[in-house]
């Protein structure tokens, strides 16, 4: 029961089995159109049409959708047209694959629908290879292929009347479940009594990029801009742009309690126990919350509620035992956490208050008006398709990848007259990825679920199966295919080529040799696939990170130096922080991602990933004592002044010397091919770092509580950016034989991709 009952939640926030239901419509209603006229042939292309553009992800709203459906319904009867005219012509297809896969390079790179579109274009220009003709025959094709885009349309365009403004509910839903994955993290990690800092990177802080990630595509889709614009027409609009801000109060109280708590985790009498229920506890209350404001149902609030009462009594209870704690660390501890606490609980009161004012308000006729007309009327920013005709660009390399990859299979297709051939060169653009280690990952996914789908597939058909069975097994197949496309690519390949074979028997009888092509053409696909990711202008990530982790140290270094002004006496609001708060947190994440894809490609280009990891670790500790500082500046401004008023000369040279460092790594990180010794740059000796500690500050009285906490975020920052200098002083030391040409002649791509 509780498995399902998890199944039934994780629809609320990622629709699997909505879309997989409607794309499954999509595909069948075509099929029995065509075994009840007669027409099965032109179903066929109708259901497979429909089938691939209802399985594109696009996020945002849904005028949005069907903007861009509409051009991928085009583009798919232009190169049905196409494909159908240069059948009878194998160099003509091929270099028209060529120039096809060339350009569809360039789309896949284009937001979360680009793999989708680039799929369904260049699997009907395949398609309609293995069927040539002359102009009559082309346009009947395209017929047939944009009927398939308009009935995808059409059900985008029901789901919009149902759930008119869902899309932007749930993009702030998953802000605040990726919080609630954030608290649980912690609360793993609290239990697991790992917070040792020798782990450069921990779940706990891949979860942080999450949610820094969740905030950034919820910002992308919905700005505090557009609702306030929009406000007077929908309250609500406003009121999620307001829920997703509280959600970012919540996390920067989060990470300045994490900060604090490794402060004082080593106290033999920390009660880390009970700090364990109490995030447990909060984890919970974020999910309840997050499930309410997708669902708007009143039980969901209602038990958010009651979790957030178990929070605060968690909270009372650790309070309690840490002031049972003897010792004036404990104190300290007590200081620190206390107003972080409040705050935190202050925040989740905020949100509650919003949804209650939801629950309370009237659903009727008008307000679903007021919510079709503001989902249409948010104005969304057309992702174009760039084309940075460079070889410097790692788009540009591998559109090339794929043009020369899909025109070898196309062209070995065409000239041995390969039965079916088109599933070779259809695996190499399915299986070729972006990456070498994505791509290795998706051909052994492909090649294990298309073997299992060809024993099942090969066994059910040898039963010559009634034809509504047969229709019932694709039905079932495309709604789990569907499902599991975006989960396991294993499982849903299997289905897929059950699909496939039961296609086939729809319009003919099928033998074992169907399966045996299918198989070996999946193979040979796969191959060429790997051989193109590998031998084809990779752009491996050991070119790619040093650049990133630069734009992160930079991005620490101005957010460092926002903080030094505020602690100098310079009045600075929490909003003037937000920038180079979320441009460190991106820089992080994108030097995050590149890692995690570095350690999927062969060990041979892992060069200095350990390193790596250890320096990302640094850039991300910084980040995060610099929003505990933001933090304590946002609630105690005037009292961190006055207090810091004796200290002001020596923090601000101390603070001035952490961001030179900073200034000083940059300088020394490699980015060339071979050594390179900056004689001609500045560098500050490591025995001088010793002397960056603050020194001859009093301990604070009780007018004077905050300099403490103050001190000891300072002696943390100072730690962070001393292992920052030091590990790139190491990496600068070593002989970079194996980087390649310079990075700075490669890489053109600020963000990452």
């Amino acid at each position: 029961m509780k498995p399902f009952r998890q199944l039934v939640l994780n629809e609320y926030f990622e629709p699997a089995a909505g879309r997989a239901i409607r794309v499954t419509l999509a595909f069948v209603l075509p099929l029995i159109w065509g075994l009840w006229t007669g027409n099965l042939g032109p179903a066929v292309w109708i259901s497979l049409t429909a089938q691939l553009l209802s399985n594109i992800i696009i996020p945002g709203s849904y005028p949005l959708k069907m903007l861009i459906l509409s051009g991928a319904a085009l583009a798919c009867a232009v190169c049905a047209v196409l494909g159908t005219l240069a059948g009878h012509h194998p160099w003509i297809a091929t270099l028209l694959m060529m120039v096809l896969a060339f350009l569809g390079g360039f789309v896949r790179q284009t937001g979360n629908f680009g793999p989708g579109i680039t799929v369904a274009v260049l699997l009907l220009y395949l398609l309609s290879l293995d069927h040539p003709g002359n102009w009559k025959t082309a346009i009947q094709l395209s017929t047939w292929v944009c009927m398939g885009g308009m009935l995808s349309i059409v059900f985008t365009a029901l789901a919009w009347a149902f759930v008119p403004f869902s899309p932007f509910r749930r993009s702030v839903a998953l802000v605040w479940k990726a919080l609630a994955d954030w608290l649980h993290a912690f609360y793993l990690q609290q239990s697991q009594q790992s917070t040792s800092i020798a782990n450069p990177l921990t779940a706990l802080d891949e979860q942080e990029l999450s949610f820094r990630q969740a905030m950034n595509d919820s910002m992308e889709w919905l700005s505090r801009k557009q609702a306030l614009a929009r406000a007077r027409l929908y309250r609500q609009v406003y009121q999620l742009v307001e829920l997703r801000r509280i959600a970012s109060q919540i996390a920067n109280g989060l990470s300045a309690l994490r900060t604090t708590i490794e402060q004082y985790h080593h106290l033999q009498a920390f009660p880390g126990e009970s700090l364990g229920y109490l995030l447990d506890n909060l984890s919970r209350t974020a999910e309840r919350l997050a499930l309410s404001i997708v669902s708007h149902r009143r039980e969901n609030v209602y038990f958010t509620r009651l979790a957030l009462e178990r929070s605060r009594h968690s909270a009372n209870v650790w309070i309690e035992q840490l002031k049972a704690s003897s010792g004036e660390s404990a104190q300290r501890a007590i200081e620190a956490i206390q107003p972080v606490l409040d705050d935190v609980f202050h925040q989740f009161e905020e949100a509650l208050r919003i949804l209650d004012s939801w629950i309370s308000s009237r659903t009727d006729f008008t307000i679903f008006l007021r919510q079709f007309i503001t989902s249409a009327s948010i104005p969304q920013t057309i992702p174009w398709v760039r084309f940075p005709l460079s070889f410097r660009s790692f788009i540009f390399r591998y559109a090339l990848r794929l043009s020369l990859s899909m025109g070898i299979g196309v062209a070995l297709y065409l000239s041995f007259h390969i039965p079916h051939g088109y599933w070779l060169a259809m695996t190499t653009m399915i299986v070729l990825q972006p990456e070498f280690g994505a791509t290795f990952q998706k051909a052994s996914q492909r090649v294990q679920g298309t073997i299992a789908g060809v024993i099942v597939g090969s066994v059910l058909f040898w039963l010559h199966l009634p034809i509504g069975i047969n229709l019932g097994i694709v039905a079932l197949c495309s709604f789990l295919m569907a499902y599991f496309i975006q989960r396991r690519y294993a499982i849903a390949a299997c289905f897929i080529t059950i699909m496939v074979i039961a296609l086939f028997h729809l319009l003919e009888p099928v033998t074992w040799q169907l399966g045996l092509i299918r198989l070996l053409a999946t193979l040979a696909g796969s191959a060429l696939a790997l051989l193109g990711g590998y031998a084809f202008w990779p752009f491996w990530e050991k070119y790619r990170f040093p650049s990133l982790i630069q734009q992160a140290i930079v991005a620490n270094a101005a957010y460092l130096q926002q903080i030094a002004d505020a602690l100098a006496g310079h009045h600075k609001t929490f909003q003037q922080f937000l920038p180079y708060r979320r441009k460190a947190e991106i820089s992080n994440q994108n030097a995050f991602l590149s890692l995690r894809r570095m350690q999927d490609e062969p060990e041979v280009h892992q060069v200095f990933i350990q390193n790596y990891f250890i320096l990302l670790g640094h850039q991300i500790r910084i980040t995060r004592i610099l929003n505990t500082l933001a933090q304590y500046l946002r609630h105690n401004a005037d009292t961190i002044s006055s207090s810091l008023q004796r200290a002001e000369p020596q923090i601000h040279q101390v603070m001035h010397t952490l961001h030179e460092l900073l200034m000083q790594s940059i300088l020394q990180l490699p980015l060339t091919s071979a050594h390179v010794n900056r004689t001609d740059q500045p560098t500050m000796q490591l025995d001088t770092l010793q002397h960056l500690h603050i020194t001859g500050i009093e301990k604070p009285d009780e007018v004077n509580q905050q300099l403490q906490l103050i001190d000891e975020l300072i002696h943390l920052l100072i730690r962070e950016v001393q292992g920052t200098y030091q590990t790139v002083r190491a990496l600068s030391e070593t002989p970079h034989a194996d980087l390649g040409i310079s990075l700075r002649t490669f890489y053109d791509e600020p963000s990452g991709r």
